[in-house]
């Protein structure tokens, strides 16, 4: 007997089937997301998830936590640093999540005093210099390759978007102190790094959620005009775009990628 031809999973009525069957299932709990109530306390959740981890399973590693690269920077009379990655835009998410690097950005003027502060701060870690990120390496986690895992990216504007948001769309975020982007800005880096097409997958799922949680949790604030602009600045056609990433978030629709 000759095997079934194989099943078309992306046809409208194998997904219209699955999802019969998944609704005629007993649907488990699902408890609502836990709200952070201040940027502060988002970011010492993620903190301490980092540093937990290091504790227990990285002993010999070197535990860099996003506010004392803040506080080394200020410390040193850095100016216009912002806080970017994860730690900065983590208090816009309904959950926050954990990362074991802090990436911060600085215009191409601060870099000598933002790399030395940094050096002072943690004389342990190697440095290595690239074209648009100084990265700062701890030699006491390596990676599977056998490599020093990089801790701190110190970063430097790429591109008109990047050169954008530290010129105008950052501020000091009342409850930490530490200087961010806005919420349209973090949500055009996601839109950017989603598109990207050198972006490994796995990770782009991942920039999805973290996208998807921002516009749901803090949807209702969202400049669309400044969203726009923003997009723009990714590619071309980037401002209608992401405006329509916003709303397929909202419906709780997939993003076309």
């Amino acid at each position: 007997m000759a095997d079934p031809a194989p099943s078309d999973f992306t046809d409208p009525a194998f997904l219209a089937a699955r999802e019969a069957a998944m609704r005629a299932s007993p649907a488990p709990p699902d408890a609502p997301p836990w709200r952070p109530p201040s940027f502060a306390d988002a970011l010492r959740v993620s903190e301490k998830i980092t540093s937990d981890y290091r504790e227990l399973h990285r002993p010999g590693s070197v535990d860099v936590k996003p506010s004392e690269v803040c506080a080394a920077l200020e410390q040193s009379g850095v100016k216009n640093w912002m806080l970017m990655g994860l730690h900065g835009y983590v208090g816009y998410m309904s959950d926050p999540r954990a990362t074991q690097d802090v990436d911060v950005l600085v215009p191409y003027s601060q870099k000598k005093k933002a790399v030395k502060a940094l050096q002072q701060r943690w004389p342990t870690l190697v440095v290595s210099e690239l074209e648009f990120v100084v990265r700062f390496k701890d030699p006491g986690d390596l990676d599977d390759a056998g490599q020093p895992k990089v801790v701190i990216d110190l970063m430097l504007p790429w591109g008109k978007l990047h050169e954008q948001i530290l010129d105008q769309h950052l501020f000091d975020e009342p409850s930490s102190g530490h200087r961010i982007p806005t919420l349209e800005a973090a949500l055009a880096r996601k839109y950017a790094a989603m598109v990207a097409p050198y972006r490994q997958f796995e990770r782009k799922t991942q920039d999805s959620a973290d996208f998807r949680k921002m516009v749901k949790y803090r949807g209702d604030g969202i400049d669309r005009h400044v969203l726009e602009q923003l997009g723009n600045m990714v590619w071309e056609n980037g401002g209608q775009e992401i405006l329509s990433f916003v709303d397929l978030a909202l419906a709780d629709k997939q993003f076309p990628l």
